[in-house]
């Protein structure tokens, strides 16, 4: 059993959580290595419980593994894992990264990403309030991260669209038991322009128990999390919570003291979250987190960026810089706003972008 059959293998071992496998991988290297790893040996290095060890003396249930292989090939899906390239980087530095995400769509261009959530029943302006700010930042290249859920994520999503970035939708289920039933048809325009994920295996039900642990994806693929409209109950809040213990942005968006809605957003800035009404001020404060990303990875100018190689001629529209590098609009609007973020290049008259002359 090798490459994602074994990663897939191991993931479905379910008293063996990421943290223990991060840990047999720093010893192993590889799942593969894992699998066939002596009882004895992985005993004597303290990692596993009983119980752990029990799962791996089994062995891989290769029967179900095959069974997942299947089912994405029937629902045109894919694993993507943790050695994979396309594995988000901010989600990879979690103490607890999903081992497997299995994904409708594409997970390119979906930095720097930003997740909107709150509660399943909005006010009326409330919604208005998810879509717009949605829309306004997916104008501006930005990845809106959400769960799917009905309510606030329904018109997070809906509004991302309307823009020209990118949209992530992350499962509390698998991808074949999509949730709410009604949003079927919002996930399949999901994955064709972002993708729509889940670190649960096909067939899994969207249990109570597992949206906890989909609410860290969320959080954890995002540079910061905007709350709009949310009880004190709400599982938004911890969204909000995780993104803070991950050292990601909390911002939230305030409202009525009369509308119960409102309750969490109001704590979460009485607690030290950022308070934002716009998209301006969303990209505002992600600003240098998107500049230290992007400093990070292979976009920058120092790489040779075709975009900003193309910019020391001329000043360029985002339409004609996609003409000349036959790229599609949304992948260049995404590239421009993070080099913009990044202050590599500016933009001038006419919505024309240039190098900056520290760049050029």
């Amino acid at each position: 059993m090798q490459g994602k059959e074994a990663w897939i293998a191991l993931d479905l071992m379910g008293t063996i959580g990421p943290r223990s496998i991060l840990k047999l991988l720093e010893v192993y290297g590889k799942p593969e290595s894992i699998l066939a790893a002596p009882t004895r040996e992985l005993r004597e290095l303290g990692i596993l419980k009983k119980t752990q060890l029990a799962s791996l003396a089994a062995g891989p249930d290769e029967k179900r593994v095959s069974g997942i292989l299947e089912s994405l090939r029937t629902l045109n899906a894919h694993a993507v894992c943790l050695d994979d390239a396309l594995y988000p980087r901010l989600l990879k530095d979690l103490t607890d990264p999903p081992v497997v995400l299995y994904c409708m769509g594409s997970l390119e261009s979906i930095e720097p990403a930003i997740a909107v959530v709150g509660t399943r029943a909005p006010s009326h302006t409330g919604r208005e309030h998810a879509y717009t700010l949605s829309r306004d930042l997916s104008m501006k290249g930005v990845c809106i991260v959400s769960g799917l859920a009905r309510g606030i994520d329904t018109q997070a999503h809906t509004g991302a669209l309307e823009g020209i970035g990118s949209t992530v939708a992350v499962l509390g289920s698998g991808l074949d038991v999509l949730y709410p039933p009604e949003n079927t048809s919002l996930a399949e325009r999901i994955a064709q322009r972002g993708a729509v994920i889940t670190e649960f295996p096909p067939g899994t039900s969207p249990d109570a128990k597992n949206f906890p642990r989909r609410n860290r994806i969320l959080s954890g693929l995002s540079v910061g999390t905007v709350v709009i409209e949310a009880t004190l109950r709400s599982g938004a809040l911890i969204t909000a919570r995780m993104a803070s213990e991950y050292g990601r942005l909390v911002m939230a968006l305030p409202g009525s003291i009369t509308n119960v809605r409102t309750q969490g957003p109001h704590l979460l800035i009485r607690q030290g979250a950022t308070l934002i009404q716009n998209a301006d001020e969303v990209m505002e404060e992600i600003a240098p987190q998107v500049k230290s990303l992007i400093r990070s990875s292979a976009a920058l100018p120092d790489h040779h960026d075709d975009i900003v190689d193309l910019l020391v001629a001329d000043p360029l529209s985002i339409e004609e810089i996609a003409q000349v590098l036959n790229k599609d609009i949304p992948e260049i609007t995404s590239r421009v706003s993070r080099l913009e973020l990044a202050g590599a290049i500016t933009k001038g008259e006419g919505n024309r972008f240039s190098v900056r002359r520290e760049h050029a």
